[in-house]
């Protein structure tokens, strides 16, 4: 019997420096996910946008700390990272890349 099963979806996103630009990924009902930098990227950061609404207003989206600061990471090519946990529970996100590039984005149910 297998009770750890999980449900995962695969994506290609390209990725911009404007929220505008970027698309929307559908995050609700996933608990987690990562973001696969593809080898001889130049991107080195990015930061995570969230709306309530699929097509609605993006707004930067921030952690909980005494200090609240924008959900960004500090990334490099050839490299996967953890979508930010502070980003659970948010229906729609952005993903904003410093230079551009089209990055892979597994997400899990």
């Amino acid at each position: 019997m297998d009770i750890g099963r999980e449900m995962r979806t695969r994506l290609q996103v390209a990725l911009t420096t404007a929220a505008g630009t970027t698309p929307e990924i559908e995050f609700s009902g996933c608990v987690s996910g990562e973001v696969y930098i593809p080898t001889g990227a130049t991107t080195t950061t990015l930061t995570w946008h969230t709306a309530p609404d699929r097509g609605g207003t993006y707004i930067a989206a921030y952690d909980s700390a005494a200090t609240p600061a924008a959900v960004t990471q500090t990334v490099a090519a050839a490299r996967a990272y953890p979508i930010p946990v502070a980003l659970a529970g948010c229906p729609f996100l952005k993903c904003i890349a410093d230079v551009a590039v089209t990055v892979d984005i597994v997400m899990k149910t």
